[in-house]
């Protein structure tokens, strides 16, 4: 907990360095570590900045042993300062709230009966008399809809007295005159109202299901509408958005509907290189480095060879996912098998594989091919490769082709494929990919769960 909450820490300081004064800050989190975030915010972004904690009621049920079932999660919202933008959010009203309030109905429609006045006496035009009542005998004002105003008489209206403004209402039938007594009361139409303000508990939002249409499998996946609210209320057409941990681009998909500008951030390639991309360009329809691009990628040798002296692990990552393979969702640095390629074999109920070695650091050797062919032999595997951030000799290259030769070749679908093969990072960045049949596993939404986190074995 001490590691993540540095961890947080770090890049809360950066984010609210780079946010506008307008800004806002909005951060999910589970119960786990909530009470904890909750002072780092109060720390970086100040007490005074604090607006909200958002319950969002993420699930109906949940079995949780010995204990109460946790069905909600924490937003924390935050301001930069007090220049924010904020935009009222509104849910539709429930079947419940509309039988037992919205009574009435004519011509117009549905609607209700409220006060045309408010608490506090004045002694200007709010206070005046209007049609034999005066609101001040009760010790109120009144209270005159700007909006539906504004409707019937443009914003000039909003400038006339209240008289005036009252006597419009009535001219279009918007005031009821009991039958006893004479305090005017407004019919408020339900089909004119925008819904019931959103408060601070959000019920309305459920996670996503397995058949959601959105679902892409990925871990930490948010619903779109949960983004949109958030969006629509702290934010304006043609403003930034940005996501400092934007996982599958769900709030990139939420900010592009919007007609919103997007930042996305993510420290795993996997996220952006796959996940991320397919989904701009197959639920957005949108084209890299024409209405978006990447940044942080490898795009030559030196930037692969940058990468792994960073992290290793997120270098053989990136050379996997080059060649349209599957990382080992067991983390490892140049150990072992990294990644596999699978692809259909006619007569195999099950997919087949190339399993994929990374080397990045050292001299490579003869001995990591022969481990290799080991792993051929003993893993059950169709087919093998070596994938090398570093070019080797002309001589080193002949015996290492030499070795991989004596492993033989296999047929698959009438077509013949050698079993060890070899290619350098050099060679991938200029196009080159293992001769092998073609990689399964990208969906139509360029991103399969079920592959994501295949298993270790056939």
């Amino acid at each position: 907990m001490a590691a993540y909450l540095a961890y947080m820490t770090e890049r809360l300081v950066w984010i609210k360095r780079v946010l506008k004064p307008t800004a806002s800050l909005y951060l999910h989190c589970d119960s786990t570590a909530g009470h904890y975030l909750k002072i780092v915010l109060d720390v970086i972004f100040g007490v005074q900045g604090y607006r909200n904690e958002i319950v969002w009621k993420r699930t109906w049920a949940h079995n949780d042993p010995k204990r109460f079932g946790r069905i909600t999660d924490a937003i924390y919202y935050y301001n930069v300062s007090n220049r924010y933008v904020w935009n009222t959010q509104y849910a539709e009203y429930s079947d419940e709230y509309i039988q037992k309030f919205y009574r009435f109905e004519d011509e117009r429609g549905r609607y209700r009966l409220v006060t045309l006045t408010g608490p506090k006496v004045s002694a200007g035009d709010s206070g005046s008399t209007w049609r034999g009542y005066s609101p001040t005998t009760s010790g109120r004002s009144w209270s005159v809809p700007k909006r539906i105003v504004r409707n019937l008489g443009g914003d000039e209206a909003l400038s006339w007295s209240i008289k005036q403004r009252l006597d419009l209402l009535d001219e279009h039938d918007y005031i009821y005159w009991p039958p006893k007594g004479n305090v005017p009361q407004f019919k408020q139409y339900l089909h004119e109202m925008p819904g019931a303000p959103v408060q601070n508990l959000w019920t309305d939002i459920d996670r996503l299901s397995p058949q959601s249409k959105e679902r892409l499998g990925y871990p930490t996946q948010k619903p779109l509408a949960l983004l949109d609210r958030i969006i629509r209320a702290s934010s304006n057409p043609g403003d930034v958005v940005f996501d400092p941990f934007c996982g599958c681009a769900s709030t990139i998909e939420a900010a592009s509907r919007l007609d919103r500008k997007w930042l996305g951030i993510d420290i795993t390639i996997h996220a952006i290189k796959r996940v991320a991309r397919a989904r701009l360009q197959d639920r957005l329809h949108l084209v890299q480095d024409n209405d978006y691009v990447i940044d942080g990628l490898p795009q030559n040798w030196e930037g692969a060879h940058e990468l792994w002296n960073q992290d290793p692990y997120q270098f053989q990552k990136w050379c996997v996912e080059q060649v349209e393979g599957f990382v080992n969702v067991k983390k490892t640095a140049d150990d072992g098998i990294d990644g596999r390629i699978y692809f259909d074999m006619p007569g195999e109920d099950v997919l087949q594989c190339m399993a994929l070695e990374v080397k990045g650091g050292g001299n490579l050797s003869i001995t990591h091919v022969r481990s290799l062919n080991s792993v051929l032999q003993f893993e059950n595997i169709q087919m093998a490769g070596l994938i090398s951030l570093r070019e080797p000799s002309k001589r080193q290259m002949k015996n290492f082709k030499q070795t991989m030769a004596l492993a033989g070749d296999v047929e698959i679908g009438g077509k013949t494929y050698p079993k060890m093969q070899m290619l350098t990072v050099i060679e991938i960045l200029e196009g080159a990919r293992f001769n092998m049949p073609s990689p399964a596993g990208r969906s139509d939404t360029g991103y399969d769960s079920d592959l994501w986190n295949a298993p270790q074995s056939q």
